[in-house]
């Protein structure tokens, strides 16, 4: 219950209130991603500090600017915590320094008890979902959000949370995953293994593609959060699959030898 307050403002992304719209707005802008709200169910975008992965969650939030979701269900994987399922947070609202985004607690709550979610612990000192808020806040508006953290690798029960959750949502709701790429390679390595990653990705295989994280031929810190994405979105009929931005932490810091992939996906309806 009550306010889940901000965990990395002023270290992932600015403190300041005027400072972190301004820096979002930019990233939105400078993408020059057109919009289209009325074809994207679920996208996936990089959790990262924004100096490094904001220009790529510009690509992936400016698809859906002006989308009028229901709600909005974030997905991501706990970086502190061993869950076995899911934790669905059941607090009132998530403060950022833009303001406050209010939980849909109904929808929580009964997702909550359908899934066995564990406490909502996990999302008191986790970047995976507060990063994406004010992206929210800028690109969609004051929707109500349900933040869902899992942990351990993809299963087929990450699989089973994607199709029960498009059948629990409204269709016009959104889902967002959250995810890094590869982690710490040489830049030429880590474009190596993101290619595949993303190409078997968008085979839109959910078991290929959960086997291939398992077994490290494929690198994605939130596999689990993007396979329940894909499981929901191919439910949802939405089969238009794309790539919208891809890069790596070197183009920042211009340390070559040991890089970060991030990358910006959109699921969308065939129009």
């Amino acid at each position: 219950m009550g306010t889940r307050k901000p965990f990395v403002a002023g270290q992932f992304y600015p403190g300041s209130s005027d400072e972190l719209r301004r820096a979002v707005e930019q990233y939105l802008t400078i993408s020059g991603q057109v919009s289209a709200p009325e074809s994207v169910v679920a996208i996936v975008a990089p959790h990262a500090g924004y100096v490094y992965s904001g220009s790529t969650a510009g690509f992936a939030f400016a698809r859906v600017r002006g989308k009028q979701p229901k709600r909005i269900v974030l997905l991501g994987c706990s970086h502190r915590y061993a869950i076995d399922h899911a934790s669905v947070a059941t607090d009132d609202a998530f403060e950022t320094p833009l303001g406050m985004l209010a939980v849909d607690r109904a929808f929580a709550d009964a997702l909550a008890c359908e899934v066995g979610s564990i406490s909502d612990e996990p999302h008191h000192y986790d970047h995976a979902i507060e990063v994406q808020l004010p992206f929210i806040q800028l690109a969609l508006g004051d929707i109500p959000i349900v933040p869902v953290l899992f942990g351990g690798p993809p299963r087929e029960w990450h699989v089973r949370f994607g199709e029960r959750l498009a059948e629990m949502t409204d269709p016009s709701d959104l889902v967002v995953a959250s995810t890094d790429l590869s982690h710490f390679l040489r830049e030429e390595e880590a474009h190596q293994v993101d290619k595949h990653t993303l190409d078997v990705l968008l085979s839109q295989d959910c078991a290929r593609f959960s086997a291939a994280l398992t077994q490290d031929t494929c690198s994605m810190c939130g596999g689990a959060a993007v396979v329940a994405a894909m499981a929901y979105a191919l439910k949802r009929d939405a089969r238009e699959w794309s790539v919208l931005d891809y890069r790596t932490s070197a183009e920042i810091s211009g340390d070559y030898s040991r890089v970060v992939g991030y990358a910006a996906i959109s699921m969308e309806i065939e129009t």
